[in-house]
């Protein structure tokens, strides 16, 4: 990722505003108190933008690498373990290969163990740790959480496990003088276009994709057909290429039109990431990112 991206990348919205959090006199006490146990304002927004950033960097952008990096290594020792099988002059030389992929396998086993070590450590870091208190906190007073990073909870996916989940707390009663709405009172905008509705369903249901594994098949059987007529002398056997080409055409065509209507989706969930991350950042009370959006907003934060 280039600097250059890295500027001109839009933040996300933050799980909760500072704003909110002052807004009830009991949680704004409560979270002050958890921020001064590590030295951060958790009702600064630029601070906790800062927090945000450092454990994208840490947990979503290192961790990835590493793994890549161990699987390789696994794919290179069992090359290496049947390398005498692929090619017999090597079968002298087994001893000395299976050293070698034993060896190899020993370091990716590190190299994974290290990344899983320091996702696991990075996690358990004390400001993370309070910043997973604050927002239980604001869930238990009734606020609606935007979001929670699944790099905070050390979820793989937006459906998935969290290794270290929010504190469960009790709900606790908002304080009748709270400026803050409480969830659901406010009519959260901005509002979701129909183009956004339409991806989300579109990812839940997993449509789309495999078109053009799809018509490759249809040609494959097409040319195993005419391979077929002309080994056996029977004509009939060109039918399934004549057949073929054009149903594969038809599917690479359908696909096309398929990617250009999920980008074009997919471009307007983008957006409305965008126009969620403005409205907040004016005051007005967002709706909670569904699981596709959440997964859409890691995406672009790794690429």
């Amino acid at each position: 990722m280039t600097a250059s991206h890295d500027a001109d990348a839009p933040e996300d919205p933050l799980p909760v505003r500072g704003a909110d959090l002052c807004g009830d006199p009991a949680l704004h006490r409560a979270v002050r108190d958890v921020g001064e146990r590590v030295g951060v304002d958790f009702t600064d927004d630029l601070q906790v933008r800062a927090l945000l950033g450092r454990g994208r960097a840490v947990l979503s952008g290192g961790a990835p690498g590493g793994s890549c990096l161990g699987v390789l290594l696994l794919i290179v020792a069992a090359g290496l373990a049947v390398a005498d099988q692929i090619s017999p002059g090597l079968t002298e030389h087994r001893k000395a290969l299976l050293l070698a992929a034993g060896a190899v396998a020993v370091l990716a086993g590190v190299v994974i163990a290290r990344g899983v070590v320091l996702g696991a450590r990075a996690r358990r870091d004390p400001v993370f740790a309070a910043y997973r208190e604050v927002l239980a906190l604001a869930r238990a007073h009734g606020l609606a959480l935007v979001y929670v990073p699944d790099w905070l909870v050390g979820r793989t996916g937006p459906e998935g496990p969290e290794r270290t989940p929010l504190p469960d707390l009790p709900a606790r009663v908002r304080a009748e003088s709270a400026s803050a709405p409480a969830a659901g009172t406010a009519q959260a905008v901005p509002r979701k276009p129909a183009e956004v509705v339409a991806w989300e369903r579109e990812q839940a249901d997993g449509t789309g994709g495999g078109h053009l594994e799809g018509g490759a098949l249809l040609l494959a059987a097409g040319a195993g057909g005419a391979l077929w007529a002309h080994v056996s002398d029977q004509p009939l056997g060109y039918a399934a290429l004549v057949l073929a080409v054009p149903a594969a055409v038809a599917v690479w065509v359908a696909g096309a039109r398929r990617g250009a209507r999920s980008s074009r989706l997919r471009a307007a969930a983008l957006a409305y990431l965008a126009e969620v991350r403005a409205a907040q950042d004016a005051g007005e009370p967002v709706r909670e990112l569904s699981p596709p959006l959440r997964a859409l907003m890691s995406e672009r934060d790794a690429s």
